[in-house]
């Protein structure tokens, strides 16, 4: 009977091999962090099984493979496994603290737009320069657009003005505008069509205006905070239910405290820090807020709002800091202005060119996970009515800025610190119950 020829191991059979090795040598590193010190010793007895078996022993005539069998099993004897000392600790992200700024309703009638007029083209740059940089200096500037901005083919009006108002507004720092307003489909849904259209072009985020189906909080990163915006508006006016549809009208989201309730929710479920809700409420003309508003302030609160902001009053109304426990269990703080007032209009009321801008900082922990304010502040705001170069001009100054306010008559400067009485005492309970 024949001699059976034993079976040998081919070169490339060898090479294999030690190419399998090799990979496992360059992922115990990584893996030993995750099974521990033992991962060392229980590779280096498979290696040495492999070796007593002979599949990593090269016959005679292939003796060039064996040292690198070898030295595979010599370096598992030698290299210590890593300890968790060794391990690169992750580094936690450091809290980042954000600026948000929001000024009142911004009204501009026939007198304001026509006192904005040169030749033929409008220009509302100084109407706002008197804030300087009150606006800019924050991380987040908002106010609420109480027109719409869709052309003169739709026809000015007290509710329709120039689009040149947002350049303006974009170059003092505006960054968001609520547009849910009573008056945001006056011009109907191709007036707010054209609105965001004109927002967009100047890069100006809206909230509060559902244009081609988007629903929901309008969510901006702000240094790595994931910020949710939502705006809401008591209701429509005439005109607007005239020239729209009921499902056009459902592009503006109205005041509906569960339907709020559940859309904060939603916006933490979907990635958000911090949420803010702009608020067109209340009675116009009044200081006091109605307590029906103060409750859903409270219950929006509850619901998981961190800052909540009205309009619509056009007089400024008090701020508050309410706390409150949450579905977690966990205690928060949410800072109210019931009521900015006006940013620009044509009344000429102390209350109503009386208005204000509140600032709030905003932290959030990515260690925790919590958000933390600080105090909300107001900086007071006067809109002015003067004669300059033989027309009637309106003048939006920071009220407490002496720079501003060189640029006003004395009549005007005097009103303007009239505005700041009014809006110390719109929020001085406020402040004396955060000194408590």
């Amino acid at each position: 009977m024949a001699k059976r020829r034993r079976r040998r191991i081919s070169a490339g059979t060898v090479l294999m091999l030690l190419l399998t090795v090799l990979v496992v040598l360059g992922c115990i590193a990584f893996l030993s962090l995750i099974a521990g010190d033992g991962l060392y010793e229980r590779t280096e007895t498979f290696i040495r099984s492999l070796s007593e078996e002979g599949l990593l022993s090269a016959p005679q005539s292939e003796q060039t493979a064996a040292p690198a069998a070898a030295a595979a099993i010599s370096f598992i004897e030698e290299t210590p496994a890593p300890t968790a000392a060794q391990a690169t600790p992750t580094p936690v992200p450091a809290p980042v603290t954000i600026t948000i700024s929001a000024a009142g309703a911004i009204y501009a009638p026939k007198a304001v737009r026509q006192s904005t007029l040169d030749a033929s083209h409008y220009d509302f740059s100084p109407v706002f320069a008197g804030l300087g940089d009150t606006l800019a200096d924050a991380d987040l500037a908002i106010a609420t657009l109480e027109t719409t901005t869709a052309g003169e083919d739709k026809g000015f009006g007290n509710y329709n003005t120039a689009p040149e108002i947002l350049t303006a507004l974009r170059e003092r720092g505006v960054d968001l505008l609520s547009l849910a307003t009573e008056h945001a489909l006056d011009r109907g849904y191709e007036g707010l069509e054209l609105t965001v259209r004109e927002l967009t072009a100047r890069g100006i985020d809206c909230a509060g205006a559902y244009v081609g189906g988007r629903q929901g909080a309008t969510m901006l990163s702000i240094r790595g905070v994931q910020v949710a915006v939502l705006a809401y508006t008591y209701g429509l006016s005439e005109e607007g239910y005239k020239r729209t549809s009921a499902s056009e009208r459902e592009a503006v989201a109205q005041l509906d405290v569960q339907q709020m309730e559940a859309d904060i929710r939603q916006a933490r479920v979907d990635g958000a820090n911090a949420v803010i809700v702009l608020a067109h409420w209340g009675t116009k003309n009044i200081q006091e807020t109605p307590e029906d508003i103060v409750r859903m302030a409270h219950r929006l609160a509850e619901a998981g709002a961190d800052v909540i902001l009205g309009t619509h009053p056009n007089v400024p109304q008090g701020t508050e800091r309410i706390r409150v426990t949450r579905a977690d269990g966990m205690t928060y703080d949410t800072v109210v202005c019931y009521s900015l007032g006006n940013l620009l209009t044509d009344a000429r009321t102390p209350e109503n060119t009386a208005g204000m801008v509140a600032h709030v900082d905003v932290t959030y922990d990515p260690a925790t996970r919590r958000t933390t304010l600080g105090e909300m502040y107001c900086t007071p705001v006067y809109i002015a009515r003067q004669r300059e170069e033989e027309r009637t001009v309106y003048r939006v100054v920071d009220a407490e800025s002496a720079s501003a306010l060189e640029g006003l008559t004395q009549e005007e400067q005097q009103a303007a610190r009239e505005a700041v009485e009014i809006i110390r005492e719109a929020t001085r309970a406020d402040e004396q119950e955060g000194m408590e």
